[in-house]
């Protein structure tokens, strides 16, 4: 079996949490993934959990529960939280268990170039630790050429709706999403 990781992210100043997903994809699967999570899409590049009305995310919520994915969610918390600094603690919790679950390949949503590179870097951090092996390298893309970067995008939603006190998308969900709580300070 050969696996992929897709990561997106989402946080809320407010509350004080930044979230960073990565969804599982065993390679066999993607093709369909793709076709499913391109037949959703309503209008636009790309499908995002944010614009998406009550009645759609329960929709969203369904679909990903019929995939055959895993999630791990990593929450950082604190406030004030500042989204960087929230991000490289998700991250260093995050890339372990992505080689855990034989991913060596993870690819991120594109975030602009400086960005890109500070997480190039946090990878190369965490092996300097001896958190992952030199095994697992990381790509970026943009959200609008990679549908597979969706299912993280809606776990993500669904993770910061529990966040806010809406979990029914969580336990609609059920077991395919694993969370990870941190201190992001």
């Amino acid at each position: 079996m050969f696996v992929h990781a897709y990561v997106d992210e989402s946080y809320d100043l407010t509350i004080g949490v930044y979230i960073l997903t990565a969804t599982i994809v065993d390679l066999t699967d993607a093709e369909d993934f793709r076709s499913t999570m391109r037949g959703l899409r309503r209008g636009g590049e790309k499908l995002h959990w944010s614009k998406e009305p009550p009645h759609r995310r329960t929709e969203l919520t369904k679909v990903l529960s019929s995939l055959l994915v895993h999630s791990v969610v990593a929450i950082g918390c604190s406030k004030p939280l500042f989204p960087e600094r929230g991000r490289r603690k998700c991250l260093e919790s995050l890339l372990p268990e992505l080689e855990t679950h034989g991913a060596d390949i993870a690819t991120f949503e594109t975030r602009q170039k400086h960005s890109n590179k500070l997480d190039a870097d946090m990878v190369d951090a965490c092996r300097q630790k001896r958190l992952i092996t030199s095994n697992i390298r990381i790509t970026f893309a943009p959200g609008t050429s990679e549908p597979l970067l969706w299912i993280p995008d809606i776990v993500c939603g669904i993770a910061l709706s529990a966040e806010r006190g809406d979990e029914k998308y969580l336990r609609q969900a059920g077991e395919r999403i694993r969370i990870i709580r941190i201190n992001a300070r």
